[in-house]
């Protein structure tokens, strides 16, 4: 193989529904504008925090899981000490990656405009503290040695990779054409069409014209990611976070795009769109009203399936375990009787909160229940806080599951995708953050229900 300029933006032909999107982005707008901004600013920060934590996994410069991404991403008690556990290599990298994303997040906001020389800089950044790259032999594309990373300076010699399973090169722009192709890439950010296109849209094309031509020696994948957070900053404003557990599919949408199918990658960088909204949502304590969903197909009677049963359960499973550790951290008295169960601790008469018009309750045990009693019992009646699990068909762009509340909280949308065929890091983190504030809020319940019975 040799290499392909890369389409111009009018010739990258794409057909892309941003209503799923747009409205995530509504939702932000109206939870942004009930949050203080200090608030705001700390939602903001720990998404980009979360994006530049993975970025350099997916380059396989360091390991993460859920639970060292989340503590550095939100700065958690003992966060330092996991980044020291990690060695001062990663914990360069991530700094560098942090510095990076704080220098596209200014150009956003100066409305800086994206040339050449910005992009050097930002590899020169998000690079500073690499020493070395690994060199591929300019005959096999293999690697063969090591050698200096230069910071912000195309390359001087090829980087086309060979795949291990198939011997193939993968040809990227050979270092005398670097400068040209990029000077293309930056007439078509400029171009008339990519500028009225939607901001999904021009983040894929982007990070994927940018890959397509490598410019530098080493840390491309950190730069094209940082590149198209420049587009989801300015609108709906958050940056690209791609999960190191999502490594796999995110290479296989950007091969599609190689060959010629570009839709499956934007509906990758639409998905973690979302994703990044909801975690935002999550994070400024938003009220998602269950009404918001009304206008979705008409509700239908069952589901043939039963597979959207199955994780129904699974996500039933993992509230049920979150809320359990909430009450065993809350620290309070052995003399309180507190549960969390699949019941609902209502009469057998009551069907559960009111769903949204195609949504059903998973039967039988579709529950999720906190509640408790002073032991012995001086509470006039049972304290609970319950949320029914719900289904729908994916026959529309609306979310397949959702736990909704019996009342006092928002309702969480949970999409397949997120579930199937395992539980997502950014599905994790959100619950992490749902059971947190629906642990509280029966808090709230519990402490007026003891005043009331002591008043009386």
């Amino acid at each position: 193989m040799t290499y392909e300029p890369f389409p111009a933006f009018r010739d990258w032909n794409v057909h892309f529904d941003p209503s799923v999107v747009d409205g995530y982005a509504a939702r932000l707008e109206q939870a942004r504008a009930k949050a203080t901004p200090e608030t705001q600013r700390r939602a903001l920060e720990v998404a980009t925090r979360y994006a530049a934590v993975d970025t350099g996994a997916i380059e396989g410069l360091y390991t993460t899981d859920r639970g060292f991404t989340k503590t550095i991403a939100t700065q958690s008690e003992f966060w330092e000490r996991a980044l020291e556990l990690k060695g001062e290599r990663v914990r360069r990298s991530i700094d560098d990656a942090l510095a990076g994303y704080e220098y596209v997040l200014d150009a956003v906001t100066g409305k800086v405009p994206i040339t050449q020389n910005w992009v050097r800089e930002l590899h020169a950044i998000i690079t500073a503290h690499q020493e070395t790259y690994e060199v591929y032999s300019e005959v096999a594309g293999m690697v063969n040695g090591e050698a200096p990373l230069p910071h912000g300076e195309y390359k001087h010699l090829p980087n086309s990779p060979t795949n291990a399973s198939t011997g193939q090169v993968h040809d990227y722009a050979p270092p005398e054409a670097t400068h040209a192709e990029m000077t293309r890439l930056m007439d078509e950010l400029a171009s008339t069409e990519f500028l009225a296109a939607h901001p999904v849209v021009q983040a894929a094309y982007a990070h994927y014209v940018y890959v397509c031509i490598h410019p530098f020696a080493d840390g491309n994948g950190r730069v094209s990611r940082a590149l198209a957070s420049v587009f989801l900053y300015r609108n709906p404003g958050v940056p690209l976070v791609v999960f190191a557990d999502q490594r796999d599919a995110y290479l296989d949408c950007l091969a599609l795009a190689d060959a010629g199918q570009p839709e499956r990658f934007v509906e990758f960088i639409a998905d973690r769109v979302v994703d990044t909204v909801n975690l935002v949502i999550g994070s400024l304590g938003a009220n998602t009203n269950p009404g918001d969903v009304a206008n979705v197909v008409a509700a239908i009677d069952r589901w043939p399936d039963d597979s959207l049963d199955l994780l129904a359960t699974r996500l039933q499973q993992q509230c049920l375990s979150l809320l359990g550790a909430e009450a065993t951290e809350s620290g309070l008295p052995g003399r309180l009787d507190i549960n969390v169960d699949a019941s609902d601790a209502y009469s057998m008469e009551y069907s559960g909160p009111a769903l949204p018009p195609g949504y059903r309750h998973v039967v039988p045990d579709s529950w999720v229940t906190i509640y408790a009693r002073s032991n012995p019992n001086t509470l006039h009646q049972w304290v609970s806080v319950s949320f029914l699990i719900a289904v729908r068909p994916a026959v529309s762009d609306a979310p397949e599951l959702l736990i909704v509340p019996t009342s006092g909280l928002p309702t969480l949308e949970v999409w397949r995708r997120e579930l199937d065929p395992m539980l997502t890091t950014s599905l994790s983190l959100r619950l992490d953050i749902w059971a947190k504030d629906a642990f509280a809020y029966f808090i709230h319940e519990l402490n007026g229900a003891l005043h009331e019975g002591s008043e009386e």
